[in-house]
């Protein structure tokens, strides 16, 4: 019985963070807590623009959330969420389910860039390593117990996820004008591998980018 009512007591904490959080996101804003500040560079370009509940059906048909959904992974007890993360022209959005459990179990996103076509974990590896940044590396996000800033966290680490893949993006030399997105972040190497693996890592206090 006690076990039960911590259990629901923690519920209770949880979604009411989760709450207050949902104000700031729905206005743009990602609240980040002064002793999570230290997961994120100083500087992020990348911006929310837009977080909106979906319904379980939509999510469903969304052509880049299949992985989750054949893995059993979205079911209809769960919360859906898209949010829309903007820099310049590129627009990423992130298709986000919410366990009841949150935050003992982290949320899940899957990706889906749209800048010079459109970009999946299906087309693209350094999508799939976004993807990888906030959902399996999570636990570098959960901050202090009991973890609620954990969501917002991992929408911030998105934003900084979206900065290092533009900025680290080869320019094309054909076209005229500076690039669009300078690179403004400090990466050890830009690429490893044949299939151009970008830096996603972030490094406090030294403040650089490097691969995993």
């Amino acid at each position: 019985m006690e076990t039960t009512m911590k259990l629901l007591k923690t519920r209770v904490q949880s979604r009411l963070a989760l709450h207050k959080q949902f104000a700031s996101l729905e206005h743009g804003i990602v609240p980040v807590t002064s002793d999570c500040q230290c997961l994120f560079p100083a500087k992020v370009v990348s911006r929310l623009v837009k977080w909106v509940t979906i319904a379980h059906e939509d999510y469903m048909e969304l052509h880049f959330t299949k992985d989750i959904v054949e893995a059993g992974l979205a079911e209809d007890t769960h919360l859906y969420y898209m949010a829309l993360v903007e820099r310049g022209t590129a627009k990423l959005q992130a298709a986000v389910v919410l366990n009841p459990g949150y935050s003992s179990i982290p949320p899940i996103f899957q990706l889906c860039l749209n800048w010079k076509g459109e970009k999946t974990n299906s087309n693209d590896d350094n999508i799939r390593a976004m993807e990888s940044e906030v959902n399996v590396c999570y636990k570098e996000l959960c901050g202090p117990r009991p973890s609620h800033q954990l969501l917002t966290n991992q929408l911030q680490r998105l934003c900084v996820l979206l900065d290092v893949y533009l900025e680290t993006d080869s320019h094309d030399d054909s076209v005229e004008g500076p690039k669009e997105f300078p690179q403004e972040k400090m990466c050890l190497r830009l690429f490893r591998g044949p299939s151009r693996m970008k830096p996603f890592k972030y490094n406090h206090p030294q403040g650089f980018f490097s691969h995993r």
